[in-house]
C-alpha cells in the first residue's frame, strides 16, 4: 500500500489492512514520513510500515507540491527492495507513484479514492487544482481496478474506464464496542448529561469551531472531541476554559467506536460548499450507524439525504443556531433518538456492514490477481501476497 500521510494510523488503511490480514493477505505500507516522531520501520496491527521522507507540513500547498515528488522517488526506491503481487495506492497523491511502481514491476494497480483530490485542494491550490483534475482523471483511467467510498464517487471515477469503480465503505466490526458498557466509557472521560461527540479531523469545514462554542457548562451538554489537525490548539484551549468541552486528542479506531456508542448524538456536520463533502460517506457516520447511535449532519449532502429518508438522524443547515436548536430538541426526545438509532443500525446492516466492505475489497483483489492465484476458504477469497 502507498499512503501520503505518516499513518497515525490512517483509519481506512487500518481497517482495510485488518480485512486483508484476516484473509491471509500480507500487507506492506509505504507511507510519507512527513512528520517527526514516527519510526521509519515498524509493524503496526500486523501491517509492515515503511516511512519515507522528506518532512513536510500538511497545510502548505507549495511545500507539498515541491516535496511530494521527493517522497515519490524515495518510496519508489523502497519498493524496489520488496517482493509483492499487487500495488494499492491510496488517494491521488500516491496514484502517479503507484502507476510507476506498477509499470516497473509488472504488478497490477488498485486505486483507492477516499475523495476527489482536485476538489479537496481547490480552495488552497486555486487554478492549479484544474490541472490536477485533468491529471487525476487521466491517471484513474490507467488503474487496473478502482475502489472508493460512495456510489456518487464511483460514478465520477468510472467515466472513461472499461470497468466500473467498486464501492468499499470505511466500515469496521462493531461487535466489540456493542459489548462494552457505555457507562464505563462515560466515566472514563468524565462525560455527563447529554453527550454529543465529534471524532475526526480537526480541520476547517468540519463544524469544529462552531461545535466547541455552541453550549455553556450549565446547559448539561457534554461536547466530546477526539482527533487531530490544524484546529487542535483551538480545541485544546477550549477544553481548558470550558467544562462542557472534553478533548482527548487522537484515539484508535476501536476506542472511537466505543466513544461513539457512549454518545447520545454523533456530530457529522460538513460544509456543503465543498464538493467532496457532498458526495462522500464519512466513517464517523458509518460508525454511528454500526452501533445504533443517531447522527446530526448537514443539509445538501447526499449522505444527509439518505439519513433523512430512513430516519437515522437529524439533518440541519450548516450553522450553529440550527445545530444548537436541534440538539436542545433532541435532549427532550430520548424515545425518538432510540428509534433513529435502530433505523441507523438497520441501514448499516443493509448497506455498510463490515462483511459487505470486506467482500467488496477482496473481490477487487481477486479480480486483479486472478482466480488461479486465489484460494476460496469458508466463503472468503484468501489471496497469497508476498511481503
Amino acid at each position: 500500500m502507498l499512503l501520503s500521510n505518516p499513518h497515525r494510523p490512517d483509519p481506512r488503511v487500518l481497517l482495510e489492512g485488518r480485512m486483508l490480514l484476516e484473509a491471509a493477505i500480507g500487507v506492506t505500507l509505504i507511507a510519507w514520513g512527513r512528520e517527526d516522531g514516527w519510526a521509519k520501520h515498524s509493524e503496526e496491527a500486523g501491517i509492515r510500515v515503511i516511512r519515507a521522507g522528506p518532512l513536510c507540513p500538511t497545510r502548505s500547498p507549495m511545500k507539498v507540491f515541491s516535496r511530494l515528488p521527493r517522497f515519490w522517488w524515495n518510496a519508489l526506491n523502497e519498493s524496489k527492495k520488496l517482493e509483492f503481487d499487487l500495488v494499492h495506492a491510496h488517494d491521488f497523491d500516491t496514484l502517479p507513484l503507484g502507476l510507476a511502481i506498477s509499470s516497473l514491476s509488472g504488478r497490477p494497480l488498485l486505486y483507492d479514492a477516499h475523495e476527489l483530490y482536485a476538489k479537496m485542494i481547490e480552495s488552497e491550490a486555486g487554478p492549479l487544482s484544474k490541472l490536477v483534475w485533468i491529471w487525476e482523471r487521466r491517471c484513474v483511467r490507467r488503474a487496473d481496478e478502482v475502489i472508493t467510498v460512495s456510489d456518487s464517487l464511483a460514478n465520477e471515477l468510472s467515466i472513461g474506464r472499461r470497468t466500473r469503480a467498486r464501492v468499499v465503505t470505511t466500515s469496521q466490526d462493531p461487535s466489540g464496542a456493542i459489548r462494552t458498557d457505555s457507562r464505563e466509557t462515560r466515566e472514563k472521560y468524565g462525560l455527563t448529561g447529554f453527550v454529543v461527540s465529534y471524532l475526526g479531523a480537526l480541520e476547517p469545514g468540519r463544524f469544529v469551531e462552531e461545535f466547541i462554542s455552541s453550549f455553556s457548562p450549565g446547559e448539561k451538554v457534554s461536547l466530546m472531541i477526539a482527533g487531530s489537525g490544524t484546529l487542535e490548539p483551538l480545541v485544546a484551549k477550549a477544553s481548558l476554559h470550558d467544562s462542557a468541552v472534553r478533548f482527548v486528542g487522537r484515539v484508535d479506531v476501536d476506542e472511537a467506536l466505543r466513544i461513539t456508542r457512549a454518545s447520545d448524538l454523533v456530530l457529522a456536520m460538513m460544509d456543503p460548499s465543498n464538493p467532496n463533502n457532498v458526495v462522500g460517506t464519512p466513517g464517523k457516520i458509518i460508525n454511528a450507524l454500526a452501533v445504533g447511535r443517531p447522527v446530526i449532519t448537514t443539509e445538501g449532502l447526499q449522505i444527509g439525504d439518505r439519513i433523512s429518508k430512513v430516519g437515522a438522524g437529524i439533518v440541519v443547515p450548516y450553522n450553529r443556531a440550527a445545530f444548537r436548536d436541534a440538539v436542545l430538541r433532541a435532549m427532550g426526545d430520548q424515545r425518538g433518538l432510540a428509534e433513529m438509532g435502530k433505523k441507523g443500525r438497520a441501514l448499516y446492516e443493509k448497506e455498510f456492514s463490515w462483511e459487505k466492505s470486506r467482500e467488496g475489497l477482496l473481490k477487487a483483489y481477486s479480480a486483479l490477481l486472478g482466480r488461479s492465484r486465489a484460494e476460496t476458504r469458508k466463503g472468503i477469497v484468501a489471496l497469497s501476497m508476498i511481503q
